[in-house]
Formats: structure tokens, sequence, C-alpha cells
């Protein structure tokens, strides 16, 4: 069942990845590689392994899925996003896993952009101005696996500017109790929804997580947060090493480009 999601994911990264080439974006050759490159890498399934069910845990994070700049479409920077649910605090990953149910049962697709941001992603972002983001590095919610964005998906065409459609996917997101940022006016952030339980940014940087209703639905809950702030800061390293060799440096900008870095 895990393998069919992941599988669909990384279906609509491609034919996702494929629209906005050929009608959204006029691509620069660059850009244009970097689709042809992604395509390559995806011919193959994505490598999958259940690690929450296994007792080799430790490198987990180099298999979490990664998209490139462009490819939904817009510019997101150099750095590679992670776009991986696993990557997500438990209750909010279930949260946006029943949003994606529940969407498909009205006939629209998401695609999964961002989910878990490490703080060099957040402030490359800051760099790129503030139709990007007013956040600063540790300010966001995506720094505590608590935020995703996703993109609607109809017919395989990307749907960026259909606000129609954005207000039915966010009200959806509300009702399951998700903050949608196409409430927000200064930046209107459609894409994004996060969950919080009333626990302010200052207490996350703490390392202070909401409660979790029903608790008996995820008695390993402590557990499986410590096994994620590992792989976060597994990947804040990898990224942030990445960055400060520049985007030149090898892997800098591949999906799949984890480990390797001294």
């Amino acid at each position: 069942m895990a393998r069919t999601f992941l599988s669909a994911i990384v279906f609509l990264v491609l034919i996702s990845a494929s629209s906005a080439q050929n009608s959204m974006v006029p691509y620069a050759p660059v850009e244009a590689k970097s689709q042809i490159d992604l395509f390559q890498h995806f011919s193959q399934p994505f490598p999958y392994r259940n690690w929450q069910n296994s007792n080799d845990t430790e490198d987990a994070w180099k298999e979490w899925a990664m998209v490139e700049n462009y490819t939904f479409g817009k510019n997101r920077g150099s750095i590679p996003m992670i776009a991986d649910l696993q990557s997500l605090h438990p209750y909010f990953r279930d949260k946006v896993m029943e949003l994606i149910r529940v969407c498909k049962t009205k006939g629209i697709e998401l695609a999964i952009v961002e989910t878990y941001r490490t703080r060099t992603k957040q402030n490359e972002y800051k760099t790129m101005g503030r139709k990007y983001t007013r956040a600063s590095a540790g300010s966001s919610k995506h720094q505590y696996g608590l935020a995703v964005d996703v993109v609607p998906v109809i017919d395989s065409v990307i749907q960026w500017n259909n606000i129609a459609l954005w207000r039915k996917v966010g009200v959806m997101g509300e009702r399951l109790g998700l903050r949608w940022g196409g409430r927000w006016r200064r930046p209107f952030d459609p894409a994004h929804f996060e969950w919080t339980g009333g626990v302010g940014t200052q207490q996350l940087a703490q390392g202070n997580f909401p409660n979790v209703p029903k608790v008996h639905q995820y008695p390993c809950i402590d557990e499986d947060l410590k096994e994620l702030q590992r792989h976060w800061k597994a990947w804040e390293t990898e990224q942030s090493v990445s960055a400060s060799k520049g985007p030149h440096a090898p892997g800098f900008n591949s999906p799949l480009s984890v480990g390797g870095h001294d």
C-alpha cells in the first residue's frame, strides 16, 4: 500500500514536470537539461523502504524523495526540495494523507511540492524576496515537519492559478483541522497547509511539539519524533555543506544527492 502510494506521488511529479515544461514555463537550456535529468532519474521506480518498521533507520533520510527547481513550473531556488511525507510529523502526515485522499474523491490530484524544509533552504527563500517568504530560518513550520506545500493537478495539468480550485482544496484542508495559507494576504500562499496544535514557533524551536489528539493511536510518538529530529539534523548538515560549496558543487542540485560530503 505504501509503495503504491509513493509510486503515485512520483508519477504526479513526472506528469507535473512535463506539463510545466510544455505549457507554463519558458525553460532556459540549463533548466530543460535539469528536467531531462529528472525524467531519467525517475525512469526506475523510486526506492522505498518502510524505515518505521525497520531496525536500520540510521540512514533513512537518504531515501526521502527530492525534487529540483522548476519541477512544478516555478522558480523555487537552487537547493533541492524535500518532498517526502515520511519527513513530516506523524500526526500531521496522516492529516496530509487524508487531504490527498479526500481531494482524490473529488477528482483532484494533489502533488507534493515540499514537506520538511531545512534552515539552509529557508534562508535561500528569504534571499529571493518577500514573495517567497517573510519567515527567517527557524520561523517556518516547515522546519518542524508541521507544514507542507502542495499543488492540485487536473488532467495532468498543474493548477497554480485556478483560484476556485484552490478554495475547494483549502476548505477541505480546513475541515481536517489544518491551517491554510490561502487565508493569508501577505504572502498569499494557497499551496501551504500546516498544523501546530496551538504551539507557537518559539516553543517549537525549544523542542516542544504539540500534544497529539487521540494519543493512543500514536503509542511511539516520542520515539518517532526523536528519530525524525535525527534525520532532520542530517539533512541540515547535508544542505548546509552543499550550499557552502556553491551551486556547481557535485550533486548540489540532484534529487538524490545525499551523503558523500566530508
